[in-house]
């Protein structure tokens, strides 16, 4: 995720590899020098993969909290986040980056460390949240008064349920601890639903587990009971190419 404005900006996560990275911000019209820093969720791979060797070769500063730095350290074996500058955060504390004010809270997923961020530039608000087992009472009260939201939509339940994945995986998904259905994220944008919230993009789709059409029809559905489908424009990130830019105001 790209969050940024005037020419600079910042990575949110870096889970590809750097080539990827610049490849995907080329086809989305950003230039990958306009990054000045890393925000990091939480230390799973695929959202951690490509932080050291973007920090490293575009000499940015990386920002995550303590306990993901240490999980950080182990997952990204011996070069990990060395020559990188790491800047540690703290949950509820907000901290500057690119012009940007982020207030991170926690989520409840099975990394340490783990959370999602409230940003603002000082005109609109943007929260952005994957993986996350549960919407606790953190995510909800970070999440309220958003102009756009960035929130996973990990699975379809059937799908997950019938699918290929071992019963233990299956059992990890679905608990507090896991990841957010197309059902529970749908519910939580009607939850958070109110006349300034503009865009909703709904994002972490598993490639075997769940479809855009799936994600996107849970989505609409809330929406159109709200009386709000007019009014909130919806979107679906994939895996494999750029979103759209979507500009906040």
């Amino acid at each position: 995720m790209y969050l940024g404005g005037g020419g600079r900006g910042v990575l949110v996560d870096a889970g590809l590899s750097g080539r990827e990275l610049e490849g995907r911000l080329v086809g989305a019209g950003l230039e990958p020098r306009g990054v000045g820093a890393v925000v990091v969720t939480h230390a799973h791979r695929d959202h951690l993969w490509g932080v050291g060797p973007w920090a490293r070769r575009h000499r940015v500063p990386v920002y995550l909290t303590e306990a993901c730095r240490r999980e950080a350290e182990v997952s990204l074996g011996p070069r990990g986040l060395v020559g990188v500058e790491v800047r540690e955060f703290e949950v509820g504390r907000p901290f500057a980056a690119e012009g940007l004010e982020f207030t991170a809270f926690a989520t409840s997923h099975d990394a340490g460390g783990s959370v999602g961020f409230r940003v603002t530039d000082g005109l609109a608000v943007a929260g952005l949240v994957t993986d996350l087992g549960v919407a606790c009472a953190a995510v909800r009260a970070g999440l309220r008064g958003l102009d756009f939201l960035y929130l996973e939509s990990n699975h379809d339940e059937e799908r997950l349920a019938k699918g290929p994945y071992p019963w233990p995986l299956k059992r990890r998904i679905r608990s507090t601890r896991g990841h957010l259905s197309n059902r529970e994220a749908a519910e939580l944008v009607a939850e958070l639903l109110h006349g300034g919230l503009k865009t909703v993009v709904l994002a972490h789709l598993s490639e075997v587990n769940n479809e855009p059409r799936l994600a996107f029809e849970a989505g609409s559905a809330v929406l159109a009971a709200a009386g709000a489908r007019d009014d909130v424009t919806l979107l679906v990130a994939r895996q494999d190419r750029p979103g759209r830019r979507v500009t906040v105001r």
